[in-house]
């Protein structure tokens, strides 16, 4: 169904492009950097549209053979390991062997403070951007 309105959607596009494209047939000058033309706008709308469907094209084509590539590598995988879990185990797992726990990180109860990396670093209010004469009001 997505491919049926995608195919509308197109073809009322080209339909647009086009009528736009009839309605503009005066002549244009067109700079080639190595020269100049006088071209009729019709054939500049049309032509710069199939550059530009060629372009998407060739941009859908390269994913598609991407994505091609990428599922045979792994439907080789799956059968690879299909393979290797129907060979005969030394030690058969039972269905009801529970997931292995997830170790949960835990957090210090010491409420000592951590001490500083740097001797640069200081205690004092000043060094931490503290103005002294505002703590001082304070």
């Amino acid at each position: 169904m997505k491919a049926q309105w995608s195919l509308i959607l197109m073809l009322v596009f080209a339909v647009i492009i086009a009528i736009f494209a009839v309605i503009n047939v005066n002549p244009v000058e067109v700079n080639f950097l190595f020269g100049y033309a006088d071209v009729p706008l019709v054939l500049l709308i049309l032509g710069s549209a199939l550059f530009g469907g060629l372009a998407v094209g060739m941009f859908g084509l390269y994913r598609l053979i991407k994505t091609r590539r990428e599922v045979k590598r792994l439907r080789a995988e799956n059968d690879q390991l299909r393979t290797q879990s129907s060979a005969p185990a030394s030690a058969p797992v039972s269905a009801t062997t529970p997931p292995p726990a997830y170790d949960e990180p835990t957090v210090s109860a010491d409420p000592t403070p951590l001490e500083p990396i740097s001797d640069d670093l200081d205690s004092r209010s000043e060094s931490r951007g503290f103005r002294s004469d505002k703590l001082k009001k304070l």
